[in-house]
């Protein structure tokens, strides 16, 4: 069974292994930030079961909820019910899956009073689809991300022969199909994250499927989408 794991000091996350897509087993992942109030944000929720949220009741007081992707809608209303008392906040256009669930506001880059001393926020631009929200947590260096980029290892199988297709085995990466499916302007998605990699220091890049990033997180963006800076060069050279 998942359990929440320590990523640093006020971070953790519960990494949901099992959790499949078409058939391919590529995980998902919730993840917990201590506010400096001492209370709690659950980002991104999965598949949370009734002892994870008893394991994220015993750390703190849970503030927000908070659906940062239009895609990742499955269990927002489950994380939502089991904290009645937080504020639940997705960004535009978010319709969560399960019935019941309730939105008290729209998250965009000027974040709330209660999150904006804690976290900084830059949208992640050319991608409607999935209209994700780039969190910031200065505290501990890390960009707390969900689709932006996958980073699978050691896959096997099917799945290896899939990220093989895809051109991300053991890669921190946008997948071929997330570039086509995902990204409506890869120019514009590669300005989004060059404008993160400057703003931020980021060293760990937590993200949904596949590990998390510990160290070199900038560099690793920036690789990640160098495919948008030629599409912009390209465009440029046409005009």
């Amino acid at each position: 069974m998942p359990t929440l794991r320590p990523l640093a000091d006020g971070l953790w996350c519960v990494d949901h292994r099992e959790f499949s897509v078409g058939g391919l087993q590529i995980g998902t992942r919730t993840t917990v930030i201590r506010l400096s109030d001492g209370t709690l944000v659950v980002h991104s929720p999965g598949p949370l079961s009734p002892a994870n949220f008893d394991e994220i009741r015993a750390i703190g007081l849970v503030s927000h909820v908070i659906a940062p992707n239009r895609m990742h809608n499955l269990y927002y209303a489950s994380a939502c019910a089991a904290f009645p008392d937080a504020s639940h906040l997705a960004v535009p256009g978010f319709s969560p899956k399960q019935p019941g669930a309730r939105l008290d506001g729209i998250l965009t880059e000027t974040l709330p009073a209660s999150l904006a001393g804690d976290l900084e926020a830059i949208p992640l631009l050319g991608a409607a689809k999935l209209n994700e929200l780039l969190l910031f947590h200065p505290s501990t260096a890390t960009l707390l991300a969900v689709d932006v980029a996958f980073n699978i290892r050691n896959a096997t199988g099917f799945l290896h022969f899939a990220m093989w297709l895809n051109g991300a085995n053991d890669r921190f990466c946008m997948t071929r199909l997330g570039k086509s499916q995902y990204l409506d302007d890869h120019a514009a998605s590669a300005k989004s994250v060059d404008r993160a990699c400057d703003a931020w220091p980021i060293e760990r890049v937590v993200v949904a499927h596949g590990e998390v990033l510990e160290t070199g997180g900038r560099l690793a963006l920036r690789d990640a989408y160098a495919f948008g800076r030629v599409a912009k060069s390209y465009s440029a050279s046409q005009m």
